[in-house]
Order: C-alpha cells, then sequence, then structure tokens
C-alpha cells in the first residue's frame, strides 16, 4: 500500500475537510477521506480495497432474522383455539417479537441498497428483493433511489428520510407505533403527486382505464405504501428511535419546523451502553459503501488517523440521547 508520513496526511486531511464540509461524493458532514492517513502512513483509500463485506455473515444475520419471525408467528395459531386470556397476550408477545425481528432484517434491505449483500449488482438487487423486500413493500432499486439522496443531502430541505425531524415528544412516539405516521406521509406524498400531475387529455400509452402509465404507477407505489402501513407497532416505533437518535440535535426544540429551517448534518457513533456497540451509523455515512460487517476495522483505522477525535466527539451512549430526547420534547 502507498504510504506517506501522518503530519503530511493531518494536513491534506485538515485542508479536505475544510472545503465545505462535504467528501468528494458530495455526503455532507463526512470528512475528506481519499486524504486521510493512518499514523502508519496508510490511506484510507488502499485500506479501504481490503473491506470487502463478510457474505457467509451477512446471510447468517438475514437467515436468523428469518427464523426468528417464523417463529414468532408460529406461535399464534396454536393459542387461537384458546380463549382471550391466552391468545391475547400471546398475540402481544407475537406482535413485539416480529416487530423487533422485522427491524433487524429492514436493516439488511439497507445493505443490499448499498450493494453489499452479494458480488454481483444484479445478484444483490434480486437476493435483497426476495429475502428482504418482499415483507416490506418495496425493492432495492427502489430504496437505493430516495436513500441515496438522503446520503447525499443529509440535514437539507432536499433530504429524503427525515422522520428525524420529529421530536419524542408522546404524541409522536404514539403516531410512529399506530402507523399514523406513515398515514401523514402518503397523504404528504399524494398531496405532492397532485401538484406534480400535468393537467390535459390521458397521454399515449394510457391503459383501458385511461390511466397513463405514470399514474399506474403511482398507483402500485401507493399499495406498496399500504403495505408498509401494516406492519407491527414496535417496527414503526423501533423506525423512528433509530433515525431520530443518529441524526436529530439533541437540544432542538419541539416547536422547530425543520421544512422551514435546515437542521444540517449531524452523525452519532454510539458506544457507551450495552445497546451502542451495534450502531455505527457515522461510519455508514462517512463510507456508504462499506459493509456493516466490516466496521470494527473501520473504526479501529480511523482511531489511528487525525479523524479519532472527531469520532469519539461524535460517541456517544443510545439510551442516554434517548434519554436526553425526551427530557427535551417534554420541556416542549
Amino acid at each position: 500500500m502507498a504510504r506517506i508520513s501522518e503530519e503530511d496526511g493531518r494536513r491534506t486531511a485538515e485542508k479536505g475537510a475544510a472545503k465545505s464540509g462535504k467528501s468528494p461524493s458530495g455526503n455532507p458532514g463526512s470528512p475528506h477521506l481519499p486524504s486521510v492517513v493512518d499514523r502508519d502512513g496508510v490511506r484510507w483509500t488502499d485500506h479501504r480495497r481490503t473491506l470487502t463485506p463478510h457474505y457467509r455473515v451477512v446471510w447468517r444475520d438475514i437467515a436468523l432474522c428469518w427464523a426468528a419471525l417464523v417463529a414468532g408467528v408460529a406461535d399464534v395459531p396454536p393459542a387461537m383455539g384458546a380463549g382471550p386470556g391466552v391468545l391475547v397476550p400471546v398475540t402481544a408477545v407475537a406482535a413485539v417479537w416480529t416487530g423487533w425481528w422485522l427491524h433487524a432484517l429492514f436493516l439488511f434491505g439497507h445493505e443490499a441498497a448499498h450493494g453489499n449483500l452479494a458480488r454481483r449488482r444484479r445478484k444483490n438487487d434480486r437476493l435483497g428483493d426476495w429475502c428482504v423486500w418482499l415483507l416490506f413493500g418495496s425493492t432495492t432499486a427502489q430504496y437505493r433511489r430516495t436513500h441515496m439522496t438522503h446520503h447525499t443531502h443529509l440535514g437539507s430541505h432536499r433530504d429524503t428520510e427525515t422522520t428525524y425531524h420529529l421530536c419524542l415528544s408522546v404524541t409522536n412516539i404514539l403516531k410512529g407505533m399506530t402507523g399514523l405516521r406513515v398515514l401523514e406521509v402518503l397523504l404528504r406524498d399524494r398531496r405532492a403527486g397532485r401538484r406534480q400531475a400535468p393537467a390535459g387529455p390521458p397521454r399515449a400509452g394510457a391503459g383501458h382505464n385511461g390511466a397513463p402509465p405514470g399514474k399506474r404507477r403511482r398507483r402500485r407505489g401507493a399499495a406498496r405504501q399500504a403495505l408498509r402501513g401494516l406492519r407491527t407497532p414496535l417496527l414503526h416505533l423501533c423506525a423512528l428511535l433509530r433515525t431520530v437518535t443518529e441524526h436529530r440535535v439533541l437540544d432542538a426544540p419541539c416547536a422547530t419546523d425543520f421544512t422551514v429551517v435546515e437542521h444540517g448534518p449531524l452523525n452519532r457513533l454510539f458506544g457507551d451502553d450495552p445497546l451502542s456497540p451495534t450502531f455505527k451509523h457515522l461510519l455508514y455515512h462517512w463510507d456508504p459503501a462499506i459493509s456493516c460487517t466490516r466496521f470494527r476495522e473501520v473504526e479501529k483505522f480511523f482511531e489511528r488517523t487525525p479523524l479519532a477525535r472527531e469520532m469519539e466527539s461524535s460517541r456517544a451512549g443510545y439510551i442516554s440521547v434517548l434519554k436526553g430526547m425526551m427530557v427535551e420534547a417534554h420541556r416542549g
């Protein structure tokens, strides 16, 4: 691997990071990684070539998610012949169990969007569609289109994943658990679609019902969104808590309207409590192409670079961040 002095690397990294706070790929909140070297003079651009995904680990974990989901659902039918005293608690436990494991499986949909399920893109996307997105009413390609915009426009008004605009008030938590938040997003997208729809007669290629192909695609998209809304309350809650704690400013008041005021990019690297070691979201935004199965090596590399201080300043406890945000939400 190419080696340069640590001092030269530090100066280059600081110069690159000063340029608009973006990486060469245009990701806000990320340092200029091509100029980063560790104390041994190894460049990040050279080291990252060795960080191919551990595909066996990925598929072991996906199989674990599916096994847990099947086990959770299988407990319900035997209880259906019993009275409410048995059926209700069994169903409640199954809902919590499946919600947790659905959320775990969803994270591998994220891995699929970054091409980390298989070496070839076409195979990666097909596996993601059938083994993950089948349960979420979407596809790898569809999620990738919106998710990459999240990476390139994090914190701006062009961000496509803005759950972190919500504070953790009781109202927002209940909306997240019951699916009302999903309904709000559906209605918002529908209004936006109507504003963008051109007026006039049906275009060429319209179907037998007069609907143009674009409209039919929107209807299919609405059907997929409806399927997303049928997921369990815990899945919605996990998604809300994860996204808010990853990106929201800790002391942002609930009254702040981030559709008017830009939130700005913020990433956290958790790691101070039992829940946190698996949440390395900051690393996803620093270099989105790296598999989560290599985050341990990524973190160790950056600890040997000038980015160690920035990484440490972004580190927080998952539970402590949750508590802080709930306290701030209670204050209003």
